[in-house]
């Protein structure tokens, strides 16, 4: 793996388009050499998006490739210049620009909500790029991070006027980040994530009873802010990102909460759907579901067993 990983560096530092083109060229020429590929995902897939055998496996080993290519990206986020991160998104697609830009346009906090779906940190840094140039900068990370990404979150101070990264475990931190925030900033808060990060609120995921964590109301509450969700998709020659439906958040009653995590977990399926193999967190489908480790539902469907990925970003 290592000998992978310092080949990923090494073409991390090309042009977006021809590292692509040339990871998938090396990782497909590679796949007979390989023991073990897709991260025995097949029967993820068979159950929670009712696909057969042939197109679970097809979806795994695409997932397979883009895992490799999201940490390729990341290594490209540290070490391509900023003129050269510029050339790279000049392909870039934004699914509503005109949305987005009377979202930028205003004094409104905003709190981007991007999903770990293709390359994610790439998406997330054009989109503050290309329209939040120049406003403050709230990151919220849920864990402590590693050398490597706090140095490629360090690119946003290119962007913002002030940046922080900030430990939402962290009740001190969090309360002071809102401060900081507070007036016309951008919160980048990913809104995939299963309930162990926090606020647990249950949903229906795939059609199965799920719990997601979601503190984004009671922050979107707290800031009077917009909440822009988004998702990317990439493709060997460009990016595509993809808004959701923006909202505010008025009320916080039980109800309200009920309804609002709901519509978010929707959300989630809809961009899911886009390209299912692209989402990353399938390696951590369980973590959503409150039966973990139970048998298998009636009706044959495959039994599931935790997976580990390589790309832990």
């Amino acid at each position: 793996m290592n000998g992978v990983l310092e080949l990923v560096k090494i073409l991390a530092r090309l042009p977006l388009s021809v590292r692509r083109v040339i990871l998938r060229a090396l990782w497909r020429g590679t796949l007979p050499l390989r023991g073990q590929v897709g991260f025995d995902l097949e029967p993820a897939f068979e159950r929670f998006l009712k696909v057969g055998t042939a197109e679970a496996r097809r979806m795994a080993l695409e997932h397979d490739f883009q895992d490799l290519l999201l940490i390729m990206e990341w290594y490209a986020s540290i070490c391509r210049s900023h003129r050269q991160m510029t050339e790279d998104v000049a392909r870039v697609r934004v699914s509503d620009p005109a949305l987005v830009e009377r979202i930028a346009g205003s004094a409104d906090v905003v709190i981007l909500a991007p999903m770990h779906m293709g390359s994610f940190p790439f998406g997330i840094t054009y989109v503050l790029w290309k329209y939040f140039a120049g406003r403050r900068l709230l990151v919220l990370r849920a864990r402590d991070d590693l050398a490597g990404n706090n140095v490629a979150m360090d690119r946003m101070r290119e962007i913002a006027s002030e940046v922080r990264i900030m430990n939402t475990r962290n009740e001190a931190e969090f309360v002071d980040g809102m401060r900081f925030i507070r007036k016309g900033g951008v919160v980048v808060s990913l809104i995939d994530l299963p309930q162990s990060y926090g606020s647990p609120a249950e949903v229906s995921l795939f059609g199965h009873e799920a719990a997601i964590a979601f503190g984004l109301d009671a922050m979107a509450r707290m800031l009077k802010a917009v909440v822009l969700p988004m998702t990317v998709r990439s493709l060997l020659a460009r990016d595509e990102i993809v808004f959701g439906q923006p909202f505010e958040v008025a009320s916080n009653t039980p109800e309200d909460r009920r309804a609002l995590a709901a519509a978010m977990a929707r959300q989630i399926e809809d961009f899911v759907k886009i390209d299912p193999a692209q989402w990353h967190m399938w390696t951590r489908i369980l973590e959503f579901y409150p039966w973990v480790g139970r048998a298998p539902s009636p009706g044959g469907a495959p039994a599931l067993r935790k997976v580990g990925a390589h790309a832990d970003l």
